[in-house]
């Protein structure tokens, strides 16, 4: 088994979107996923742009309920609330407000961590989950962020405009991880339209 580490913002449509790719390729390609909290409120903190405050707010004290999790080493509840959570926002077009992770939270099966969400200790570990992140493949990234296990460093993305087809997942990890696992590979980028 191959342990990944994925750092997620869950308000992010591009976290969402490389969350259920790399669902798919962890079935396809018996990878253990280490789901980690990513915070945009950390990363953009004064220069956050006023229309996503709310949004990102919330957003982020969804992440003490990843937090909580993490600490009671149950990655895969955490894996259950983020896709209770990102479907309800980004495929179903709720928006990202407490009820609404009020609700993921009983979906999911982990209404018993919910106190969590109006917990500021958890903060501390969002922010060392944050670093961890940008230790990992930064500066200059966001959410999501990917870490192949023995690997010197890891990636800002992979950025998807669609869900990739699930028949697809298996051999894009294959080409991914084979790309993250050389030492000299660095970067690539387009410009977005």
């Amino acid at each position: 088994m191959t342990s990944v580490r994925f750092w997620f913002d869950p308000s992010c449509y591009w976290s969402w979107r490389a969350a259920r790719w790399l669902m798919d390729a962890a079935a396809q390609r018996d990878l253990s996923v280490d789901w980690r909290s990513f915070s945009l409120t950390v990363l953009y903190g004064d220069d956050m742009n006023p229309e996503w405050r709310s949004m990102l707010e919330t957003s982020h004290r969804a992440l003490r309920i990843v937090e909580a999790l993490r600490q009671k080493d149950r990655s895969s509840d955490a894996a259950g609330f983020y896709t209770a959570l990102g479907t309800a926002v980004h495929e179903n077009g709720q928006p990202m407000t407490e009820a609404t992770v009020r609700e993921a939270a009983e979906t999911s099966g982990t209404a018993d961590v919910i106190d969590a969400f109006d917990d500021a200790s958890w903060d501390e570990h969002i922010q060392a989950s944050f670093e961890e992140a940008m230790a990992s493949a930064g500066p200059d990234i966001g959410s999501p962020v990917l870490e192949l296990a023995g690997a010197a460093r890891g990636i800002y993305g992979p950025v998807f405009t669609e869900v990739p087809p699930q028949t697809e997942a298996g051999e894009l990890w294959d080409a991914i991880a084979r790309l993250v696992s050389t030492p000299s590979f660095l970067e690539l980028k387009r410009g977005r339209p």
